[in-house]
């Protein structure tokens, strides 16, 4: 039986450890990205922003994005160089051309411009994430319900069908498939009928990203 849900809700920052904000970076996107927001991210071979590709738990993840892929034609169209402006104007949307302009584009109202970058939540270890909790390998209620037992435990990462990541309990083998360590467990996600210490499946775990998984940032 494969994970209870199809759509996750977005993964993201939830608190620090040193009580600072998240440390936050915005780096160049690889052409053709089309990931939503809340998932984790990686920079490829090139040196560019792309989704994590899902396997690669040795230095594999470089935080998780606070946008959207952009879909560049270009990698990292726009990008401003050190100590310079941003490139030429791009957006996600654009139509026709522009006489006499070859290399210029026409907008589409309202289309969201961007810059060629990517921003997201460094994976560092003083960054708390929270993702909801599943189980790929599950086949009965209990299996897609954290537990206390769960707190301080390795597990994975999963995409889902619809582009969304979870935490993953049948990822649990340590340097082969575990990505995070679980710190807790959202409290408003507990079964609210007077039972103690007991949470719906699919609650929201906090997490941070372990050291080894760390692409940016690892020791």
């Amino acid at each position: 039986m494969p994970a209870n849900l199809t759509v996750h809700t977005p993964m993201g920052a939830v608190q620090t450890i040193s009580g600072n904000t998240p440390l936050t970076a915005a780096m160049p996107e690889l052409a053709g990205q089309t990931f939503l927001l809340g998932i984790p991210v990686q920079l490829s071979t090139t040196g560019f922003i792309q989704r994590w590709d899902g396997t690669t738990v040795a230095a594999g993840i470089a935080g998780i994005t606070l946008q959207p892929g952009s879909n560049l034609n270009i990698n990292g169209r726009g990008t401003p160089g050190w100590f310079s402006q941003v490139g030429p104007p791009a957006a996600i949307q654009t139509y026709g051309a522009v006489v006499n302009q070859p290399p210029a584009y026409n907008i589409a109202v309202g289309a969201p411009p961007t810059d060629g970058r990517n921003y997201f939540e460094r994976a560092v270890s003083d960054t708390i994430f929270e993702g909801q909790f599943d189980n790929s390998a599950g086949s009965v209620a209990a299996d897609y319900a954290p537990t206390l037992l769960d707190i301080g435990k390795e597990y994975g990462i999963t995409f889902d069908a619809n582009g969304t990541a979870y935490v993953d309990k049948a990822k649990a083998v340590s340097g082969t498939s575990t990505v995070l360590k679980i710190t807790g467990i959202n409290p408003v996600d507990a079964v609210q009928d007077g039972t103690p210490n007991t949470w719906i499946m699919n609650a929201r775990v906090r997490f941070v990203v372990l050291p080894s998984a760390q692409q940016l940032y690892g020791g």
